[in-house]
């Protein structure tokens, strides 16, 4: 009697274990639908230039669905309207807010080069160094990794330090299979050395 009683109940923890788990299971798909939809929403109102319309479903998708991969995209291209706009301290800790949570190495080389760009025009040339090292802890591409050094060849000139320049444009040029827009990038820093 006593053993058929635990036995129940284990049987009965267990089902409420499992029922529990695929309610939290089947929420969290919902959720990913949704964020994902949401994010699909303000895309479409980014890619025609509502920028407005835009930044609101992006606060919104932030402000709705906290943690997942839709927020993260999220930040990242309400940080290029805030840059658009010419918010560069919005910009910025978007921008770095996405950088901190991203796994989508595809849109690291873009937020780079917006953070770039801001240590540019606020005259912050020796922060442009530091934001082009955070690049190096994701897993970029060849052509990302080029483009990114082309960066770094520009902050060199922006602080004039012209050797430094040189050196890093050799090694682009050194390379045998550098795209063409990179090649003549670095052939317009060269004229510039």
């Amino acid at each position: 009697e006593k053993n058929k009683k635990k036995a129940i109940n284990i049987v009965i923890i267990l089902a409420v274990i499992i029922i529990g788990s695929f309610i939290l299971f089947n929420k969290q798909k919902q959720t990913y639908i949704e964020s994902n939809s949401a994010l699909g929403t303000a895309l479409v109102a980014y890619s025609n230039s509502d920028l407005d319309n835009a930044k609101f479903q992006f606060e919104s998708l932030v402000s709705r669905y906290e943690g997942t991969k839709s927020q993260i995209m999220a930040n990242y291209y309400l940080g290029k309207i805030a840059h658009a706009r010419n918010d560069f301290g919005e910009a910025q800790i978007l921008l770095n807010e996405f950088l901190n949570h991203t796994e989508h190495t595809m849109l690291v080389c873009g937020a780079i080069k917006l953070l770039v760009d801001i240590s540019f025009q606020t005259g912050s040339f020796f922060d442009s160094f530091e934001i082009i090292d955070k690049a190096k802890s994701f897993n970029l591409n060849n052509i990302s990794k080029l483009e990114l050094k082309l960066l770094e060849i520009s902050a060199f000139i922006k602080i004039n330090d012209l050797k430094s320049a040189r050196i890093e444009l050799d090694k682009i040029l050194n390379n045998n299979s550098i795209p063409a827009h990179i090649k003549q990038k670095a052939d317009e820093f060269a004229g510039m050395l």
